[in-house]
């Protein structure tokens, strides 16, 4: 993981770097562990993670996760580097604790894939017990089917593009921008081979994630948990994406962390989700952990831009990648173009941007571990 490429970092490389370098980082904790779990799917893929209790007396928690949509965990690798070089030997290990994920999502890091082995997007996954995984949710999604899924080798760079654009207007004129969206990334239950497909069941990686934070979270009278994702909102900028659930305004939220680019996750400032990892948490946190005040935020790194043009390459991205991935590309330079495309969205090669992509995860945790208290002020 060089400083200097660090797009260039595998799942590999990250997980040897978090590995070698846990360790030692945490060595003024005294019960501090390292632990992993290898996929049923892949055994020698493995979500690793760090835990470490305070020394003395329990009082905030600090959770960091990374690879939730598995090629996003490149980003979140820097993040984690970022977070274990600067915040570490500032935090306070008497009273504070940590528990530190490595790409939850190891199939899909290692694979650059958003989804895990079974096409399971885990960020539309984690629902709450009493909503079910219906596949007929998402009406809108199935109008669009054919658009969004279609059931054909990728065509070459031109073709497909065109083809597309014409598709794209197509909808647009029967349907509306809004409708396309909200059915592209809300979430679905029908299509096991479509985006965002959202499982018929909890996957491993879900409950791996509960089993882990109810083991250490009750401890805590406070925990904090932030999550690194990429891809959505305008380039070289890193939103701070709440849940709808979080019950304190944006402003009020800006004004706490001292971080100007705060949003929640609705339609009107980023996009509604169902079966959000965080939401899901905020759902159930009174019940899970009565005694801890629980607080959750995302870091969704921008790339593409948020304009129609933007938009549009991005759901181009995504419907060619799922395509090829599912149904194979009838030329090699099809399958080239479409990893390329996909990969610019979620992992741009331009050092600029992860220069300023550091200088907002370093301006975002400045004013959330302050506020939160795990810095001096």
């Amino acid at each position: 993981m060089s400083a200097s490429s660090p797009w260039t970092a595998t799942y590999l490389e990250a997980r040897g770097w978090f590995r070698d370098a846990l360790p030692p980082a945490l060595h003024a904790w005294q019960g501090a562990r390292l632990e992993a779990r290898p996929l049923a799917a892949d055994a020698s893929l493995t979500v690793d993670w760090a835990v470490a209790a305070p020394n003395s007396h329990p009082v905030r928690l600090l959770v960091l996760t990374t690879g939730l949509h598995g090629i996003e965990g490149i980003v979140g690798a820097d993040v984690l580097r970022l977070l274990v070089e600067e915040y570490l030997p500032r935090l306070d290990p008497a009273s504070t604790g940590l528990l530190l994920v490595h790409a939850l999502n190891p199939w899909g890091m290692h694979h650059r894939r958003k989804v895990n082995a079974g096409n399971v997007d885990l960020n539309r996954n984690f629902l709450l017990p009493d909503e079910p995984y219906d596949p007929d949710f998402n009406g809108d999604y199935g109008l669009l089917g054919d658009f969004l899924g279609p059931r054909r080798p990728l065509d070459a760079p031109p073709l497909s593009a065109t083809r597309f654009l014409f598709r794209l207007a197509r909808a647009m004129q029967r349907y509306g921008a809004a409708v396309i969206q909200r059915a592209a990334l809300l979430g679905q239950y029908g299509d096991p081979q479509g985006m965002y497909y959202g499982g018929a069941a909890p996957a491993e990686e879900a409950r791996l994630m509960i089993e882990l934070l109810q083991a250490v979270v009750p401890a805590f009278a406070s925990a904090t948990l932030l999550d690194v994702h990429s891809g959505f909102g305008p380039p070289q900028q890193m939103l701070l994406v709440h849940p709808t659930r979080e019950p304190r305004p944006v402003d009020e939220l800006r004004r706490r962390f001292g971080y100007p680019h705060v949003l929640k996750s609705d339609d009107r400032d980023f996009y509604a989700m169902r079966g959000d990892m965080i939401d899901s948490l905020y759902g159930r946190a009174g019940e899970l952990w009565p005694g801890t005040r629980f607080y959750a935020s995302a870091f969704e790194f921008g790339t593409l831009g948020g304009s129609a043009v933007a938009l549009a390459r991005s759901l181009r991205a995504m419907v060619h990648e799922n395509q090829a991935h599912h149904h194979g590309a009838r030329t090699r330079s099809a399958a080239r173009w479409a990893r390329r495309e996909f990969e610019a969205l979620y992992v741009p090669r331009d050092p600029a941007w992860w220069r300023a992509a550091r200088e907002s995860a370093r301006r975002a945790l400045d004013g959330i571990l302050r506020a939160e208290g795990f810095l001096r002020p």
